[in-house]
């Protein structure tokens, strides 16, 4: 298997899987125009996963380890770690690690 650190992005076309990495944000108002609350269990995609808001509202899987949240695409994350890097509420991010530890390797997809 190829270390995760040296290659971050995965793609797995049998189940449309991203592997990269999950930071968490303080959100407000997203770029999709809707007031976000740090409980809420949302996520700014990167902007190749944005799309220009075409996916504003739809639902993502996000695993780390042996945790998952299922999380609403709310808002654009143009500084987000890597091409499909993610970034989660406090609230989302909190269902999967610590906000100390600020930065996580994770596997994400659309339902």
């Amino acid at each position: 298997m190829i270390d995760f650190f040296l290659c971050p992005v995965k793609f797995f076309p049998s189940t449309n899987s991203i592997q990269n990495l999950a930071t968490w944000y303080y959100p407000a108002i997203g770029a999709c125009g809707w007031l976000n609350l740090n409980s809420d269990h949302i996520v700014a995609l990167s902007t190749i996963d944005y799309a220009g808001g075409s996916h504003c509202g739809r639902m993502i899987r996000v695993s780390h380890k042996e945790k998952s949240v299922d999380v609403r695409v709310v808002d654009l994350c143009p500084g987000c770690q890597g091409a499909h890097g993610i970034d989660l509420s406090p609230g989302a991010f909190q269902a999967l690690s610590t906000l100390p530890i600020g930065i996580v390797p994770v596997e994400w997809h659309f339902l």
